[in-house]
């Protein structure tokens, strides 16, 4: 990586810089360490200021912001078109062997709190859900949440299945564990404080805890089902942007409506119906690992998500329609006279206070239509390439491993827990049906002395069938202009394709395609990049769309 202090535009040119680009005679494509696979830090982050976003004005902006879309690839790409890992994201699924105790486990790295008396350290009673603060008897920081009166399971199942999952797939998150509670193992922390609704923050006395917890499910023996969030490490500084970069972070040059990991997070979150994804719902913590100071960003709180509405089961219009209709909807069912049926009003549902509501049939559901409660930017610069980077990541997320992380959150009703699954499992083959075969799912690319090898995604997921044939274009290429000069075309039935004489190159571009392919868009191709390097032939580019 050629990072030097201060040049803040290097990780743009290094990690978006497209194999396609054709580069100035000074400027070579491909550099001796490409493609990288760690995001480089090379800025110390320690003056980093802790904010926090108004969420007011995060709602407006998302709800009415004006700003044109660009068709943008995105930048934080490395030469093989992967985000590589960082501050943001990190590579699990399709890069380490996903197993479903691995996924169960998730981010935990204990047991949960450590035994003895909870002391609470704040309260939070001015939201849509409850929940304290507080200290377990060896001093480490927890967060504690419940589920709604009559919904036992529901909200701190769901938070935990989608930690899980969201884990799997690559995101930061913290730990999750379930635990159970009675008011006597509270004690107040001296200094304990809460903020009442429509109240100045006070300091807090017991009877604020008996009057939080009549708010919460409880069972029979009087013990409540909670669920237990450890404090991420470092020190908190704010949320995820969904625009922009941060200044107050050298690190981060990338704007993040251009970050394939955020725009790709509309994928993730259809496929979980987590419409809360907002920035509130994160959060960027100073950290500091091998002798560096870095800004670490975590996905947090997902109770709105699958059946559940965190405070009751998740209401039909959530998913399909944003919490404020757009001029073009209110227009057409008004012209309509209200004869304009959205199809969620039409929809069965399954019901468990288990799992709250969720559809009996994804069928019809359309993933590019998902809406969340507010879009934000990087949302709405999801492109083709980076929908199809996200679909690709859950041919990895199999149906036990779907089943290990409902299984996690511990819901004890094992009908409901089916039906989560299903959800789960009909959400994701919908969302490899729709974006997989939406551009040339052409990917891992290797060239032996056996012949050019790849893989088609969405034959492998068993989303579309295999095309007649592949064809390879082979150029020359010059790493240092950027020109390709044809030398030849191979086709045949499947791989490996026989290769032309490749005598004396360095630098080999291959535009892969299917050859009368059923899908049209499967006839533009991929183009990758080989190099060869102690007389083999190694994978350096990659580029899906320019």
């Amino acid at each position: 990586m050629r990072c030097r202090p201060g040049l803040r535009v290097v990780l743009v040119v290094a990690l978006g810089a497209a194999a396609w680009s054709v580069t100035s005679g000074a400027t070579p494509t491909f550099y001796d360490d490409d493609p990288i696979q760690v995001e480089p830090i090379t800025q110390d982050a320690s003056g980093a200021a802790r904010y926090e976003p108004d969420l007011i004005y995060q709602t407006l902006e998302g709800l009415f912001d004006g700003r044109p879309v660009s068709d943008e690839r995105a930048r934080d790409v490395n030469t093989v078109d992967e985000v590589p890992d960082g501050p943001f994201y990190v590579n699990r699924a399709g890069h380490l062997p996903l197993t479903p105790a691995l996924v169960a486990r998730g981010a935990n790295t204990s047991d949960g709190p450590a035994p003895g008396a909870w002391s609470v350290v704040s309260a939070k009673s001015d939201g849509i859900t409850l929940g304290f603060t507080i200290r377990d008897a060896a001093g480490v920081l927890w967060f504690i949440k419940f589920d709604p009166p009559g919904w036992r399971g529901m909200a701190t199942g769901t938070e935990v299945v989608a930690a899980k999952l969201f884990w799997a797939v690559g995101y930061h998150t913290v730990e999750y564990h379930i635990g159970r509670l009675r008011a006597s193992d509270l004690t107040i922390a001296s200094g304990a404080t809460i903020t009442p609704a429509g109240e100045a923050e006070r300091a807090m006395v017991p009877d604020d805890v008996g009057r939080l917890l009549a708010r919460a499910d409880r069972d029979a023996d009087g013990t409540y089902r909670v669920i237990l969030s450890r404090a991420a490490p470092g020190r908190p500084v704010g949320r995820i942007r969904f625009a922009g970069t941060r200044a107050d972070d050298p690190n981060d040059v990338v704007p993040h409506e251009h970050r394939r990991e955020l725009r790709g997070y509309r994928v993730f979150a259809a496929w979980l119906n987590h419409v809360d994804a907002k920035g509130i719902n994160s959060l960027a913590a100073l950290v500091t690992e091998g002798g560096r100071t870095f800004i670490r960003r975590y996905l947090l709180d997902f109770g709105s998500a699958l059946g559940s509405a965190a405070t009751g089961p998740r209401e039909g219009w959530e998913g399909s329609e944003p919490l404020v209709e757009d001029r073009g909807d209110i227009l057409r069912r008004t012209l309509g006279f209200g004869f304009v049926i959205p199809a969620w009003r039409t929809a069965r549902w399954y019901e468990s206070p288990a799992v709250g509501r969720l559809p009996r049939s994804h069928d019809d559901w359309r993933p590019e239509d998902w809406q969340p409660h507010i879009m934000n930017a990087a949302f709405r610069h999801l492109r083709a390439d980076d929908a199809f980077w996200a679909a690709e990541k859950l041919t990895y997320v199999t149906d036990d491993i779907i089943a290990a992380a409902v299984a996690a959150g511990e819901f004890g009703n094992p009908a409901a827990e089916a039906e989560l699954a299903r959800t789960i499992r009909e959400r994701r083959d919908r969302i490899l049906q729709t974006w997989l075969p939406a551009i040339d799912p052409i990917g891992r690319p290797a060239l032996t002395a056996g012949g050019l090898t790849f893989d088609n995604a969405a034959v492998r997921a068993g989303v579309a069938p295999a095309p007649p044939g592949y064809r390879a274009r082979w150029s020359r290429f010059d790493n240092a202009t950027g020109a390709a000069s044809p030398i030849g075309e191979t086709t045949g039935a499947a791989a490996p394709l026989a290769v032309p004489d490749l005598s004396g190159l360095e630098f080999v571009q291959v535009e892969i395609s299917a050859v009368d392919p059923a899908v049209a868009a499967w006839a533009r191709p991929v183009v990758v990049h080989f190099r060869r390097r102690g007389g083999q032939w190694q994978w350096v580019g990659l580029v899906r769309l320019p």
